[in-house]
Protein backbone atom coordinates (compact mmCIF):
# COMPACT_ATOMS: atom_id res chain seq x y z
CA UNK A 1 0.00 0.00 0.00
CA UNK A 2 1.81 2.97 -0.92
CA UNK A 3 -0.69 5.71 0.37
CA UNK A 4 1.54 9.39 1.17
CA UNK A 5 -1.04 10.02 4.08
CA UNK A 6 -1.61 6.17 4.40
CA UNK A 7 0.11 6.59 8.29
CA UNK A 8 -1.94 9.89 8.63
CA UNK A 9 -5.23 8.48 8.53
CA UNK A 10 -7.02 5.19 6.96
CA UNK A 11 -9.10 5.86 3.66
CA UNK A 12 -12.84 5.96 3.40
CA UNK A 13 -14.71 5.42 -0.36
CA UNK A 14 -18.10 6.66 -0.79
CA UNK A 15 -19.56 5.51 -3.31
CA UNK A 16 -21.92 7.80 -5.40
CA UNK A 17 -24.73 5.52 -6.02
CA UNK A 18 -27.59 6.06 -8.66
CA UNK A 19 -27.04 9.56 -9.87
CA UNK A 20 -30.50 10.09 -10.65
CA UNK A 21 -31.60 10.01 -6.90
CA UNK A 22 -30.75 11.53 -4.26
CA UNK A 23 -27.40 9.82 -3.32
CA UNK A 24 -24.91 12.62 -4.84
CA UNK A 25 -27.69 15.47 -2.55
CA UNK A 26 -26.92 13.50 0.70
CA UNK A 27 -23.40 12.85 0.23
CA UNK A 28 -22.75 16.63 -0.24
CA UNK A 29 -25.09 17.57 2.28
CA UNK A 30 -23.14 14.95 4.73
CA UNK A 31 -19.61 16.16 3.88
CA UNK A 32 -20.49 19.25 4.53
CA UNK A 33 -22.22 18.74 8.30
CA UNK A 34 -19.97 16.05 9.22
CA UNK A 35 -16.63 15.53 7.50
CA UNK A 36 -14.78 12.61 8.85
CA UNK A 37 -12.37 12.81 11.45
CA UNK A 38 -10.30 9.86 10.94
CA UNK A 39 -10.21 8.70 7.99
CA UNK A 40 -10.22 10.25 4.72
CA UNK A 41 -12.79 10.73 2.30
CA UNK A 42 -12.59 9.41 -1.44
CA UNK A 43 -15.94 10.03 -3.42
CA UNK A 44 -16.02 7.89 -6.29
CA UNK A 45 -18.51 9.05 -9.06
CA UNK A 46 -19.10 11.62 -11.72
CA UNK A 47 -17.33 14.67 -11.71
CA UNK A 48 -20.52 16.65 -13.85
CA UNK A 49 -22.94 15.01 -11.83
CA UNK A 50 -21.50 16.24 -8.94
CA UNK A 51 -21.27 19.92 -9.90
CA UNK A 52 -24.64 19.89 -11.09
CA UNK A 53 -25.92 18.96 -7.86
CA UNK A 54 -23.72 21.61 -5.98
CA UNK A 55 -25.39 24.41 -8.80
CA UNK A 56 -28.27 23.15 -8.40
CA UNK A 57 -28.19 22.60 -4.54
CA UNK A 58 -26.63 25.84 -3.78
CA UNK A 59 -23.70 23.52 -2.24
CA UNK A 60 -20.46 24.10 -2.55
CA UNK A 61 -18.06 21.73 -3.77
CA UNK A 62 -14.18 22.19 -4.42
CA UNK A 63 -12.98 18.67 -4.22
CA UNK A 64 -9.44 17.29 -5.03
CA UNK A 65 -9.38 15.44 -8.17
CA UNK A 66 -7.36 12.25 -8.00
CA UNK A 67 -6.60 9.81 -10.82
CA UNK A 68 -6.32 6.95 -9.02
CA UNK A 69 -7.38 5.51 -5.22
CA UNK A 70 -3.11 5.22 -4.80
CA UNK A 71 -2.88 8.69 -6.15
CA UNK A 72 0.21 10.75 -4.35
CA UNK A 73 -2.37 14.10 -4.23
CA UNK A 74 -4.76 12.39 -2.32
CA UNK A 75 -5.35 15.41 0.43
CA UNK A 76 -6.13 14.60 3.93
CA UNK A 77 -8.60 17.28 5.26
CA UNK A 78 -10.47 17.40 1.79
CA UNK A 79 -12.81 15.93 -0.11
CA UNK A 80 -10.99 13.77 -2.54
CA UNK A 81 -12.64 12.95 -5.92
CA UNK A 82 -11.85 10.27 -8.03
CA UNK A 83 -13.90 10.54 -11.63
CA UNK A 84 -15.27 6.86 -13.47
CA UNK A 85 -16.72 8.97 -16.17
CA UNK A 86 -14.25 6.85 -18.58
CA UNK A 87 -14.71 3.46 -16.92
CA UNK A 88 -18.39 3.63 -17.02
CA UNK A 89 -18.38 4.68 -21.25
CA UNK A 90 -16.42 1.20 -21.09
CA UNK A 91 -19.14 -0.59 -19.14
CA UNK A 92 -21.76 1.20 -21.64
CA UNK A 93 -19.96 0.09 -24.93
CA UNK A 94 -19.42 -3.79 -23.56
CA UNK A 95 -23.17 -3.71 -21.44
CA UNK A 96 -25.14 -1.95 -23.20
CA UNK A 97 -23.97 -2.44 -27.03
CA UNK A 98 -24.97 0.74 -28.02
CA UNK A 99 -23.56 3.86 -29.50
CA UNK A 100 -22.88 6.15 -26.30
CA UNK A 101 -25.41 9.44 -26.29
CA UNK A 102 -23.88 13.04 -26.57
CA UNK A 103 -22.28 14.07 -23.43
CA UNK A 104 -25.09 16.33 -22.56
CA UNK A 105 -27.76 13.89 -23.36
CA UNK A 106 -26.37 10.98 -21.13
CA UNK A 107 -27.14 12.08 -17.24
CA UNK A 108 -31.25 11.25 -16.43
CA UNK A 109 -32.92 12.71 -13.20
CA UNK A 110 -35.48 10.54 -11.16
CA UNK A 111 -35.99 7.85 -13.64
CA UNK A 112 -34.35 4.26 -14.76
CA UNK A 113 -30.94 5.23 -16.92
CA UNK A 114 -28.74 2.82 -18.69
CA UNK A 115 -26.20 5.81 -18.25
CA UNK A 116 -26.96 6.21 -14.87
CA UNK A 117 -27.01 2.39 -14.20
CA UNK A 118 -23.42 2.47 -15.77
CA UNK A 119 -22.18 5.79 -13.33
CA UNK A 120 -23.57 3.73 -10.10
CA UNK A 121 -22.02 0.18 -11.10
CA UNK A 122 -18.78 1.64 -12.49
CA UNK A 123 -18.31 3.43 -9.15
CA UNK A 124 -19.31 0.43 -6.77
CA UNK A 125 -16.73 -1.83 -8.87
CA UNK A 126 -13.99 0.79 -8.53
CA UNK A 127 -14.89 1.13 -4.62
CA UNK A 128 -15.33 -3.18 -4.11
CA UNK A 129 -12.15 -3.85 -6.20
CA UNK A 130 -10.33 -1.30 -5.16
CA UNK A 131 -11.19 -1.88 -1.15
CA UNK A 132 -9.55 -5.36 -1.49
CA UNK A 133 -6.28 -3.95 -3.04
CA UNK A 134 -5.38 -1.39 -1.43
CA UNK A 135 -6.37 -2.29 2.06
CA UNK A 136 -9.64 0.43 2.39
CA UNK A 137 -10.80 0.44 5.82
CA UNK A 138 -14.15 1.40 5.06
CA UNK A 139 -16.83 1.88 2.14
CA UNK A 140 -19.94 4.05 2.39
CA UNK A 141 -22.53 3.47 -0.38
CA UNK A 142 -25.48 5.58 -1.32
CA UNK A 143 -28.43 3.85 -2.55
CA UNK A 144 -28.57 2.17 -6.09
CA UNK A 145 -31.75 1.60 -8.32
CA UNK A 146 -31.93 -2.09 -8.64
CA UNK A 147 -34.15 -2.38 -11.68
CA UNK A 148 -31.05 0.24 -13.55
CA UNK A 149 -28.26 -1.77 -11.92
CA UNK A 150 -29.74 -5.39 -13.89
CA UNK A 151 -30.18 -3.84 -17.37
CA UNK A 152 -25.46 -3.42 -16.55
CA UNK A 153 -25.75 -6.46 -14.50
CA UNK A 154 -28.50 -9.41 -14.81
CA UNK A 155 -27.19 -10.82 -11.71
CA UNK A 156 -26.95 -8.20 -9.66
CA UNK A 157 -29.25 -8.67 -6.06
CA UNK A 158 -27.68 -6.08 -4.41
CA UNK A 159 -25.19 -3.94 -2.20
CA UNK A 160 -24.69 -6.92 0.30
CA UNK A 161 -24.25 -9.48 -2.34
CA UNK A 162 -21.80 -7.82 -5.00
CA UNK A 163 -19.31 -6.57 -2.29
CA UNK A 164 -19.55 -10.18 -0.79
CA UNK A 165 -18.74 -11.85 -4.11
CA UNK A 166 -16.05 -9.24 -4.78
CA UNK A 167 -13.91 -9.60 -1.37
CA UNK A 168 -14.27 -13.58 -1.93
CA UNK A 169 -16.32 -13.94 1.66
CA UNK A 170 -18.93 -16.64 2.35
CA UNK A 171 -19.61 -15.98 5.86
CA UNK A 172 -21.97 -12.84 5.72
CA UNK A 173 -24.85 -11.00 6.68
CA UNK A 174 -26.99 -7.72 6.32
CA UNK A 175 -27.42 -5.78 9.29
CA UNK A 176 -29.54 -2.49 10.37
CA UNK A 177 -28.16 -0.28 12.87
CA UNK A 178 -29.94 1.93 14.89
CA UNK A 179 -29.59 3.84 18.31
CA UNK A 180 -32.58 1.73 19.48
CA UNK A 181 -31.69 -2.05 18.30
CA UNK A 182 -30.15 -3.71 15.56
CA UNK A 183 -31.37 -6.66 13.26
CA UNK A 184 -29.53 -8.80 11.74
CA UNK A 185 -31.62 -10.94 8.51
CA UNK A 186 -30.85 -14.44 8.69
CA UNK A 187 -31.81 -14.88 4.55
CA UNK A 188 -32.47 -11.31 2.53
CA UNK A 189 -34.08 -11.15 -0.71
CA UNK A 190 -36.40 -14.49 -0.92
CA UNK A 191 -39.43 -14.71 -1.74
CA UNK A 192 -41.46 -15.99 1.44
CA UNK A 193 -42.60 -19.63 0.43
CA UNK A 194 -38.21 -20.48 0.24
CA UNK A 195 -37.80 -19.15 3.38
CA UNK A 196 -38.19 -22.35 5.39
CA UNK A 197 -36.18 -24.09 2.73
CA UNK A 198 -32.89 -22.00 3.26
CA UNK A 199 -32.71 -21.76 6.97
CA UNK A 200 -30.14 -23.67 8.58
CA UNK A 201 -28.94 -24.19 11.87
CA UNK A 202 -25.17 -23.47 10.31
CA UNK A 203 -26.49 -20.24 8.37
CA UNK A 204 -28.22 -18.61 11.79
CA UNK A 205 -25.13 -19.56 13.71
CA UNK A 206 -23.16 -17.58 11.41
CA UNK A 207 -25.43 -14.81 11.40
CA UNK A 208 -25.11 -14.59 15.28
CA UNK A 209 -21.80 -15.01 15.32
CA UNK A 210 -21.14 -12.03 13.07
CA UNK A 211 -23.41 -9.64 14.98
CA UNK A 212 -22.22 -10.54 18.28
CA UNK A 213 -18.60 -9.67 16.72
CA UNK A 214 -19.86 -6.23 14.84
CA UNK A 215 -21.69 -5.27 18.72
CA UNK A 216 -18.07 -6.03 20.20
CA UNK A 217 -15.60 -4.72 18.34
CA UNK A 218 -17.82 -1.85 16.16
CA UNK A 219 -20.03 -0.67 19.06
CA UNK A 220 -17.74 -1.50 21.76
CA UNK A 221 -20.38 -3.45 23.55
CA UNK A 222 -18.59 -5.59 26.00
CA UNK A 223 -21.33 -8.36 26.55
CA UNK A 224 -24.14 -7.95 23.62
CA UNK A 225 -27.61 -9.41 24.27
CA UNK A 226 -28.69 -10.87 20.72
CA UNK A 227 -32.76 -12.73 20.63
CA UNK A 228 -33.52 -14.66 17.55
CA UNK A 229 -36.80 -14.51 16.32
CA UNK A 230 -38.94 -17.82 15.27
CA UNK A 231 -39.83 -18.26 11.98
CA UNK A 232 -43.77 -19.03 12.85
CA UNK A 233 -46.40 -16.61 14.69
CA UNK A 234 -46.20 -17.22 18.43
CA UNK A 235 -43.09 -19.74 17.58
CA UNK A 236 -43.59 -23.94 18.62
CA UNK A 237 -47.66 -22.95 18.18
CA UNK A 238 -47.11 -23.84 14.58
CA UNK A 239 -44.60 -25.62 12.22
CA UNK A 240 -41.45 -27.67 13.30
CA UNK A 241 -38.65 -25.14 12.15
CA UNK A 242 -38.62 -23.80 15.52
CA UNK A 243 -37.71 -27.03 17.10
CA UNK A 244 -35.23 -28.58 14.16
CA UNK A 245 -33.83 -25.55 12.67
CA UNK A 246 -33.61 -22.34 15.07
CA UNK A 247 -33.57 -23.94 18.77
CA UNK A 248 -30.67 -25.67 17.46
CA UNK A 249 -28.62 -22.83 16.09
CA UNK A 250 -29.23 -20.97 19.88
CA UNK A 251 -27.60 -23.55 21.82
CA UNK A 252 -24.94 -23.78 19.44
CA UNK A 253 -24.48 -19.90 19.49
CA UNK A 254 -24.72 -20.56 23.11
CA UNK A 255 -21.61 -23.33 23.48
CA UNK A 256 -19.67 -20.28 21.85
CA UNK A 257 -20.28 -18.55 24.59
CA UNK A 258 -22.82 -15.93 22.80
CA UNK A 259 -25.67 -14.47 25.01
CA UNK A 260 -28.82 -15.28 23.16
CA UNK A 261 -31.99 -15.84 23.52
CA UNK A 262 -34.74 -17.61 21.56
CA UNK A 263 -36.32 -18.74 19.13
CA UNK A 264 -38.76 -15.46 20.61
CA UNK A 265 -42.09 -14.87 18.56
CA UNK A 266 -41.55 -12.26 16.23
CA UNK A 267 -44.37 -10.24 17.69
CA UNK A 268 -42.63 -9.68 21.03
CA UNK A 269 -39.14 -9.78 20.46
CA UNK A 270 -38.75 -6.24 18.63
CA UNK A 271 -40.64 -4.92 21.59
CA UNK A 272 -38.00 -6.32 23.89
CA UNK A 273 -35.26 -4.94 22.10
CA UNK A 274 -37.29 -1.62 21.75
CA UNK A 275 -36.97 -1.55 25.99
CA UNK A 276 -33.67 -2.21 25.73
CA UNK A 277 -33.33 -5.86 26.79
CA UNK A 278 -31.32 -6.77 23.66
CA UNK A 279 -28.86 -5.19 21.74
CA UNK A 280 -29.50 -7.05 18.44
CA UNK A 281 -32.42 -9.17 16.52
CA UNK A 282 -31.54 -11.98 14.40
CA UNK A 283 -34.71 -12.23 11.99
CA UNK A 284 -35.70 -14.92 10.27
CA UNK A 285 -36.61 -13.06 7.17
CA UNK A 286 -36.61 -9.40 5.33
CA UNK A 287 -40.00 -8.08 6.08
CA UNK A 288 -39.73 -9.56 9.74
CA UNK A 289 -36.47 -7.42 10.55
CA UNK A 290 -37.23 -4.40 8.39
CA UNK A 291 -40.96 -3.60 9.13
CA UNK A 292 -39.94 -2.79 12.60
CA UNK A 293 -36.69 -1.46 12.06
CA UNK A 294 -37.76 0.87 9.75
CA UNK A 295 -40.92 1.94 11.59
CA UNK A 296 -38.33 3.80 14.65
CA UNK A 297 -35.15 4.12 11.99
CA UNK A 298 -36.45 4.99 8.87
CA UNK A 299 -35.09 8.07 8.05
CA UNK A 300 -31.52 7.64 9.81
CA UNK A 301 -31.24 3.63 9.97
CA UNK A 302 -28.20 2.57 9.02
CA UNK A 303 -27.38 -0.56 6.16
CA UNK A 304 -24.03 -2.36 7.71
CA UNK A 305 -22.77 -6.05 5.67
CA UNK A 306 -20.83 -8.56 8.21
CA UNK A 307 -18.08 -10.48 7.59
CA UNK A 308 -16.45 -7.94 5.29
CA UNK A 309 -12.25 -7.28 5.31
CA UNK A 310 -13.73 -3.62 5.61
CA UNK A 311 -16.70 -1.75 7.67
CA UNK A 312 -19.31 -1.12 4.79
CA UNK A 313 -22.05 0.85 5.75
CA UNK A 314 -25.40 2.81 3.23
CA UNK A 315 -28.29 4.42 4.43
CA UNK A 316 -30.96 2.70 5.01
CA UNK A 317 -32.90 3.99 2.23
CA UNK A 318 -33.60 3.76 -1.82
CA UNK A 319 -32.58 6.22 -4.38
CA UNK A 320 -36.08 8.44 -3.64
CA UNK A 321 -36.83 9.55 -7.60
CA UNK A 322 -39.68 11.81 -6.88
CA UNK A 323 -37.58 14.21 -4.61
CA UNK A 324 -33.97 13.97 -6.63
CA UNK A 325 -32.55 17.33 -7.03
CA UNK A 326 -35.09 19.34 -4.86
CA UNK A 327 -33.37 19.68 -1.84
CA UNK A 328 -35.65 17.78 -0.33
CA UNK A 329 -33.73 14.97 0.78
CA UNK A 330 -32.67 14.06 4.32
CA UNK A 331 -29.62 13.47 5.21
CA UNK A 332 -29.85 11.89 8.49
CA UNK A 333 -29.00 8.16 7.22
CA UNK A 334 -25.75 8.91 5.44
CA UNK A 335 -24.57 11.01 8.27
CA UNK A 336 -25.17 8.38 10.26
CA UNK A 337 -23.16 5.86 7.96
CA UNK A 338 -20.36 8.18 7.61
CA UNK A 339 -19.65 8.58 11.22
CA UNK A 340 -20.07 4.54 11.58
CA UNK A 341 -17.97 4.11 8.83
CA UNK A 342 -15.39 6.73 10.43
CA UNK A 343 -15.75 6.02 14.22
CA UNK A 344 -14.89 1.82 12.83
CA UNK A 345 -11.81 2.91 10.88
CA UNK A 346 -9.80 3.27 14.49
CA UNK A 347 -10.65 -0.15 14.89
CA UNK A 348 -9.59 -1.76 11.78
CA UNK A 349 -6.41 0.45 11.89
CA UNK A 350 -5.68 -1.30 14.71
CA UNK A 351 -6.59 -4.66 14.03
CA UNK A 352 -4.02 -4.44 10.66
Amino acid sequence: MNFRVAKEKPVLLLTMGDPGGVGPEIILKSLRNSFPKNSIPIVIGSESVFRYASERLAIPFRPNVIRSLDDPMLQPNQINLLDITDEAEVTYEKRIGKKLPPAGKRFAIAKVSKWNACLAHAALEKAAFGAARYQIHAVVTAPVHKGAMRLVDPHFLGHTEYLARAARVKDFAMMFVSERFCVTLATTHLPLKRVARVLSPQGIVTKIRLTNEFLKERLKIKFPRIGVASLNPHGREFGTEEDEIVLPAVQAARRKGIRVEGPLPGDQVFHDAYEGRFDAVVAMYHDQGLAPFKMIAFRDGVNVTLGLPYLRTSPDHGTAFDIAYRNRAFPSAMINSIRLADRGVLRSTSSR
